[in-house]
């Protein structure tokens, strides 16, 4: 019997003794999944410099104690928000929030364990105060035109904080839905109402503004035509007078031209014959031996040839050179002398 409870005794301890050493070799590694970093606390100390990265890595058994955090993007709804605006107006907000932690030791150990659902409970609160201030500077009607700068302010507002308070990086905020007070939905739809039929008033007068301008442009059009083709018909009138003048100059001129060469033509015949003529007188005055004999033989060839008329010129006249003219007096003139 003594010999039983000794063997019972012994296995019991090497089970336990095993059960240890189970647990001891299980209890001495841990793993960080993906899109994780993971720190290790030693009696409740922080005992990691920077955040473990995934893998498979070793602590003391019993001793240390991990905590992981995820890294990847996370996207996360902002509860709804009541906003007041500048007018006076109560405005709801749903808005959604995209962050991941950008120092994932702060995020755990000195804002607290911000995985899970606690991010709610640290990050919205921050995000929702920052909303109310923003839209408490803007009028109710701008808010749908003026969404994307909305977000990009309250961007703005809270990424640096939320990275130095929290360890997180708010990468993007998006206004999902914007929900009006019913009595100012009614006065929107109203206003937007009275905003289409002004649009549409000023595009009809848009339209007539359209239609009478072109009309001027057409009425202008024809007649700046008709001015060019008035103005083409006299400069083709003026160019053919200015044709004709110029043709009736050019007759003229040819005209005056031809009968001044052709006077030109006879002086220079006159001059030339009346020069041949004096040539032959001056030959045959020298062929005579004197002026004097040539005369005396015109004179014999004249008595000779003579008919009863006396000649019309005369040689031979003063100083003995040229021609002199004769008086020829009738035959009437002549009986009275005869008479005395």
């Amino acid at each position: 019997m003594n010999v039983l409870l000794e063997k019972l005794k012994s296995n019991i301890v090497l089970l336990v003794g095993l059960v240890v050493l189970v647990y001891l070799g299980l209890s001495s590694y841990f793993t960080v999944n993906q899109n994780e970093v993971g720190a290790v606390l030693r009696f409740g100390r922080l005992v990691s410099d920077e955040p473990v990265q995934p893998g498979l890595h070793f602590k003391l058994p019993a001793v240390d104690s991990v905590h992981t955090i995820r890294t990847s993007i996370e996207k996360i709804p902002i509860p709804e928000i009541h906003v007041k605006t500048i007018d006076n107006q109560f405005v709801s907000i749903d808005m959604s929030l995209t962050y991941h932690f950008s120092d994932p030791l702060r995020a755990l150990f000195q804002v607290g364990d911000m995985g899970g659902g606690t991010v709610s409970e640290k990050v919205i609160p921050f995000v929702q105060s920052r909303t109310l201030d923003v839209f408490g500077q803007v009028n109710a009607l701008e808010i749908a035109d003026k969404k994307k700068g909305l977000e990009n302010s309250i961007l703005t507002a809270i990424q640096a904080q939320a990275a130095e308070m929290f360890g997180v990086k708010v990468e993007d905020i998006q206004i999902t839905q914007i929900k009006y007070d019913e009595n100012f939905e009614r006065n929107i739809q109203i206003t937007v109402q009275t905003r289409n039929q002004q649009l549409a008033a000023v595009n009809i007068l848009k339209v007539k503004q359209t239609e009478a301008e072109q009309a001027v442009a057409v009425a202008k059009g024809e007649a700046d035509a008709a001015a060019a083709s008035a103005d083409g018909q006299k400069r083709v009138a003026i160019a053919e007078a200015e044709a004709r003048a110029q043709s009736v100059r050019l007759a003229a001129d040819a005209a005056a031209y031809d009968v001044a060469k052709r006077a030109e033509a006879e002086a220079t015949a006159k001059k030339e014959v009346g020069a041949a003529e004096a040539e032959v007188i001056s030959i045959k005055a020298k062929a005579a031996g004197s002026s004097q004999a040539y005369a005396d033989i015109l004179r014999a060839e004249s008595a000779k040839n003579w008919r009863g008329e006396v000649p019309n010129v005369q040689l031979g006249g003063a100083g003995g050179q040229g021609a002199t003219p004769v008086v020829v007096l009738p035959p009437e003139a002549l009986k009275p002398a005869q008479a005395q």
